[in-house]
């Protein structure tokens, strides 16, 4: 029976993040589904093996992966929120987040059979993890932006994730207009309705 491979932790680190670029843009290429184990191992350039000494299954390193893209977002729009204390700077990180939903389909389109078939396998802990607690990210990047909500917390939180649902309307409003100028100018009138700046 063949040994594990020994690998040191530098090793798996590197060998880590080479499988989660590979798994990301495998996911945005072509799903969940039909990205295999051994695709990955051929284009990370290790064995199966190797692979299950870092990953126990296929889905853990998805799992992995969605976090990362997750974590990734929040701290991109709390540092566009805080370098920017403005409005301005909210609508820009909107837009900012607006873009790499649409370059990510799974973040939002989680009711894919594709993503169904992700979801279905992972155990009740882990699925519940993947659900951003986008209501206390709210909070988080309205204070990083040093605003103060104009309207009641609850309509603000829903006006925005309204807002970043018509990403999923992309194709269907691509034939008219351009979608992300669409977005953009729906931000900044929101943005108005929605926030005060705080008194420098």
């Amino acid at each position: 029976m063949p040994s594990k491979p020994m690998l040191s932790e530098e090793d798996k680190a590197e060998i880590r993040k080479r499988l989660k670029a590979l798994c990301e843009g495998r996911w945005i290429a072509r799903g969940y589904k039909r990205t295999s184990v051994k695709e990955l191992c051929a284009a990370a350039g290790i064995s199966i093996g190797t692979f299950y000494v870092l990953y126990p299954a296929k889905e853990d390193l998805f799992l992995e992966t969605i976090r990362d893209i997750q974590e990734r977002l929040k701290e991109q729009v709390l540092e566009t929120n805080g370098r920017e204390r403005s409005r301005g700077g909210f609508a820009r990180a909107l837009k900012e987040l607006y873009r790499e939903y649409a370059a990510k389909p799974f973040l939002y389109n989680v009711g894919t059979p594709d993503f169904r078939s992700f979801a279905a396998k992972l155990p009740e802990e882990a699925a519940r993890q993947i659900k951003l607690d986008s209501f206390a990210f709210f909070r988080q990047a309205v204070q990083a932006a040093g605003l103060r909500l104009r309207q009641e917390e609850s309509l603000a939180y829903g006006a925005l994730s309204a807002l970043l649902s018509t990403v999923s309307a992309r194709e269907a409003l691509s034939a008219a207009c351009d979608p992300s100028a669409v977005f953009g100018h729906m931000a900044e009138v929101l943005m108005e309705n929605l926030f005060e700046e705080e008194p420098v």
